[in-house]
């Protein structure tokens, strides 16, 4: 393992730690750093890339990049755990070149984070001990793959609103504080660097090892949180450096394989059970058509939820849904009102 450091003092009194893995990305590291250096209104930070398993030109084109950021470069061949292993490494040089970072980011090379994430996500931070920030597309494609990849985010993105809006629903004051739904990904994520060491870090999986961390962080009772307006924006490439990554959600989706959405999504029955504390049924992944075929279910679930009074009369109608006690289920639908009333 080799660890190049640019500008060590100001790595070392950095005020925020930013740990990218990076394993190929020759093509697309010079966008992340020039992304990087345009940040405005942000504190002191540096900028630690965990070069891993690369046979291209990243680590000297990080090196050499113009913006001249103050950072290390570490260059490793590991054995196992892919991307996982490489974030965890590059967060542990962090905490060790960076003493006095507080607040530890995480993106991925193939990202360009917007001019004001760096201020976005460490303010989300000062509420929070885990921040999952938002992650948008690049639009790197050909227009027609985007055309056909408009529809079924759409769908996504619906779908999971409405799902959040359930959990938050359910969960009354409690969801105040919670991610509600756990679709962090690790192109975007931010840490109090005291809530990541009690946490014990990201894992050395070879994929969802974000997904990993912030399941941890809930069970541990971390205040876990969402910072929708700190955006980096992600490569749309189809050829990923993850198994189940982007790439391959994007290239099944092309492809018209059926379990080509986020996999915290699930179905709205499966989504009640979990929130009333049941074991969930075993049901097939939710595809496009799927999803788009429960989405009215969940606009009358949504609609009837907001208009009950408490956590009780929603949970109430969420086991009617699941009963499938159609008159009573239509009553509430057709007069939620009335029935908020006189339940």
């Amino acid at each position: 393992m080799k660890t190049t450091t640019l500008f060590p003092e100001a790595v070392s009194a950095a005020r925020v730690a930013i740990i990218i893995p990076a394993r190929d990305e020759a093509d697309r590291i010079s966008a992340c750093l020039s992304a990087l250096a345009a940040q405005r209104e942000a504190p002191p930070f540096a900028v630690h890339i965990c070069v891993n398993n690369s046979t291209d030109e990243t680590a000297r084109m990080a090196l050499r990049h113009p913006a001249g950021l103050p950072c290390t470069v570490t260059e490793v061949d590991l054995p196992c755990g892919g991307v996982g292993r490489a974030r965890r490494l590059g967060h542990l040089i962090a905490l060790r070149r960076s003493p006095r970072a507080r607040v530890l980011l995480s993106t991925d090379a193939d990202c360009e984070p917007d001019p004001v994430w760096v201020a976005g996500m460490t303010r989300a931070l000062r509420r929070r001990d885990a921040v999952a920030g938002g992650i948008e597309g690049l639009s790197d494609l050909p227009q027609a793959h985007l055309e056909r990849l408009r529809h079924g985010g759409e769908i996504e993105r619906e779908y999971l609103t409405l799902s959040m809006e359930i959990v938050r629903l359910m969960c009354g004051g409690r969801a105040l504080r919670a991610l509600l739904i756990n679709t962090a990904g690790g192109a975007n994520l931010g840490f109090q660097r005291a809530a990541y060491r009690e946490v014990g870090g990201f894992r050395a999986m070879d994929c969802q090892e974000d997904r990993d961390i912030i399941d941890r962080s809930v069970a541990m009772g971390l205040r876990v949180g969402r910072a929708p307006d700190a955006i980096v924006r992600a490569s749309m490439r189809l050829t990923g450096r993850a198994p189940r990554g982007m790439a391959a959600v994007l290239t099944a989706r092309l492809s018209g394989q059926p379990d080509a959405l986020d996999s915290a999504l699930e179905p709205l029955d499966q989504l009640l059970l979990r929130q009333l504390g049941e074991t969930a049924r075993s049901m097939q992944p939710l595809s496009i058509p799927s999803a788009e075929s429960e989405l009215p279910r969940l606009r009358g679930c949504v609609q009837t939820m907001r208009s009950l009074r408490s956590v009780q009369e929603r949970h109430c109608f969420a086991r009617q849904v699941l009963n499938h006690d159609r008159a009573h289920v239509d009553a509430w639908f057709r007069a939620p009102t009335a029935q908020a009333t006189t339940s």
